[in-house]
């Protein structure tokens, strides 16, 4: 039997199929559909990683100046007037803070953290507390590229340096913190918080 094209009404029906043409086509429009998609993926991934960095950059120095403000807020407390608490002037310039207070109302500054320094050591954010055999170091936070302390006397004046460590009343503190946030860089946030001393 002979075989060939069919003829319907003066057309031909040829074996369905697609050109070169349109297959050329075809993976043309597909390229450039996934690359768009692939570019807003990659842009929407970058941006959610850069927003988490930030999130926890935030995050991490606001409970950094949160833990100071908490300790610097008691330095001085003298409940029986005899152990000499407040801020140590060997220690208290604008990279760092030293104070007391006599946390167990016993009328000395013997006991487990009842003196304090908070200070920035290269990246590392680091409190040192007495405990009673000798202080002991610990590292708060890292990453941080910035500590400023700054004083205020009675009448909310700046005390200039050397600092007047019987005349400070208010402590403010300003951290600054970076982290690497992928392929956007860095990000870096400060936060600044403004602590009054009860017991001055």
């Amino acid at each position: 039997m002979k075989t060939g094209p069919i003829h319907i009404k003066n057309q031909t029906l040829r074996s369905a199929g697609f050109t070169l043409v349109e297959v050329l086509i075809c993976i043309a429009i597909l390229s450039v559909l996934f690359g768009t998609l692939y570019r807003s993926f990659d842009t929407f991934n970058r941006s959610y990683a850069r927003e988490n960095v930030k999130a926890g950059v935030q995050q991490k120095s606001r409970i950094g100046i949160d833990l100071m403000a908490r300790d610097i807020r008691l330095a001085g407390l003298d409940p029986l007037g005899s152990a000499g608490a407040g801020f140590n002037p060997a220690n208290t310039n604008t990279t760092s803070v030293q104070f007391t207070a006599d946390l167990n109302y016993d009328g000395d500054l013997d006991d487990p953290f009842e003196d304090m320094i908070y200070a920035l050591n290269g990246n590392l954010l680091q409190q040192t507390c007495d405990l009673g055999s000798g202080p002991v170091t610990a590292t708060l936070l890292d990453n941080v590229t910035a500590l400023t302390f700054t004083y205020l006397d009675q009448a909310d004046n700046f005390l200039p340096e050397p600092v007047a460590a019987d005349q400070i009343r208010t402590v403010l503190v300003s951290l600054t913190m970076q982290r690497p946030a992928g392929r956007d860089g860095t990000v870096s946030r400060t936060y600044t918080s403004r602590v009054r001393c009860r017991n001055l």
